[in-house]
């Protein structure tokens, strides 16, 4: 037998009772709203007194507990394409942050500093890419690939970015050492996501790995737009 909704009404306008149906979405309570990120880092490298800089190896990003990527719903390109055609071949809406840095390659008798353009992509499989693009004094274009870890802890989500030989060593002979380096995830794309939003934001960690077993710790801010 099908329930007869308008029945308890009608005995009440018979009652000459007032009856005020609650809305539906009073029935269910409401889904917390998702916000977007902005995730930005900058760090400055000095060598100490004395010493040589250090050749980084490596960027890691911790992100907290609650927040997410949201690229599995965005487009994305393949860093083999961006490899062999450059960042043409991406969708524009595959272009999830920016940034930039300078390096110092030091040759066998000299150095010099290079300025570098970093584009952050969505890359396949919910990652991260990282264009990395420079011409003088030498060509550098390489695309680095983010490793996904789920670390525990108080943090949900580690990213990794190895630095392949290309940046390391941009031409024969040469070893290249980071000084500066600034990048940003648009909070407008909002890659990165959460329903829970401290009023002072997060602390997000991040760390420079180098190659001879130093690291660096890398101011990094993540709030809620």
């Amino acid at each position: 037998m099908k329930r007869l909704r308008w029945l308890p009404l009608l005995i009440a306008a018979m009652l000459g009772l007032s009856v005020t149906p609650l809305p539906a979405a009073a029935a269910s309570k409401d889904k917390p709203r998702e916000r977007k990120l902005d995730a930005a880092f900058s760090v400055d490298i000095k060598a100490p007194p004395g010493q040589l800089l250090p050749t980084t190896g490596a960027i890691t990003m911790w992100v907290p507990r609650g927040v997410r990527n949201a690229g599995e719903k965005m487009a994305t390109c393949d860093p083999l394409a961006i490899q062999a055609r450059g960042l043409r071949t991406c969708p524009l809406r595959s272009i999830v942050g920016s940034g930039k840095a300078s390096g110092l390659i030091v040759f066998i008798s000299q150095s010099a500093i290079e300025p570098l353009r970093v584009t952050l992509i969505n890359g396949p499989g919910n990652t991260l890419l990282a264009h990395v693009f420079g011409t003088n004094p030498v060509s550098i274009d390489v695309v680095m690939q983010s490793v996904i870890r789920r670390p525990g802890g108080k943090y949900g989500m580690e990213l990794y970015f190895p630095f392949p030989d290309e940046l390391i060593h941009p031409v024969p002979g040469s070893t290249a050492s980071l000084i500066h380096l600034e990048s940003r995830l648009d909070p407008k794309v909002g890659w990165l996501r959460s329903t829970s939003c401290p009023t002072r934001g997060w602390s997000l960690g991040a760390m420079l790995s180098n190659i001879d077993g130093s690291s660096t710790r890398i101011t990094a801010d993540l709030a809620c737009v």
